[in-house]
């Protein structure tokens, strides 16, 4: 009975790797990235509308490390399209992109946890660690959470116009992400 049950375990391991994982469907209607700048003469928001999400749950509905966040920073917008086009100017020009992949995503049973990984743009990579806060309920999910950056860090110079704005290098990003987990998708039907 023992000899039965090892080769009953030996065979059924590679299905368990291939276990189905969930895509998590953001809805953007109820969801929302921000960015909090300061400058000598005043603060503003840039809101985020367009981005490509990649978060995915385990059988149990538990969210994985290894999801992805990418955007075009010509999708930051401020109400302003004169800032918009400075601050695009300020990035080099062009169509600036920005990539953040998602190495860990730990939580406590209630939901409250930290986020790490890689955040680049400009040409830079750098680790970013925040907290989160994932919450689910009839099927919805919602992740908050929130970071400064310095954007110095990327190689980016302090943005100064007509020698008196500055803006600050400390730059805060906030997050909620709404959305229900898509149909199960194998590793072989992800290729």
């Amino acid at each position: 009975m023992i000899r039965f049950r090892v080769l009953a375990i030996l065979l059924f391991l590679p299905l368990a790797a291939l276990a189905a994982e969930r895509p998590l469907k953001v809805d953007r209607s109820r969801s929302f990235i921000d960015v909090d700048v300061k400058t000598t003469v005043g603060s503003f928001i840039g809101h985020l509308d367009r981005y490509e999400v990649a978060i995915t749950a385990d059988e149990a509905g538990k969210l994985k490390g290894g999801g992805t966040f990418a955007f075009k920073f010509a999708d930051l917008k401020t109400g302003n399209s004169d800032r918009d086009a400075a601050m695009l100017a300020w990035l080099g020009g062009g169509a600036p992109e920005g990539n953040f992949e998602l190495g860990v995503l730990a939580l406590t049973a209630d939901g409250q946890g930290q986020a790490s990984g890689r955040l680049t743009f400009h040409g830079a990579t750098q680790l970013v660690e925040f907290p989160v806060n994932v919450t689910q309920a009839d099927g919805t999910y919602a992740i908050t959470g929130g970071a400064t950056i310095d954007y110095r860090d990327w190689g980016l110079k302090i943005f100064r116009k007509a020698m008196v704005v500055k803006v600050d290098p400390a730059v805060s990003i906030r997050f909620k992400l709404i959305g229900t987990l898509g149909a199960p998708v194998t590793p072989e039907a992800g290729k």
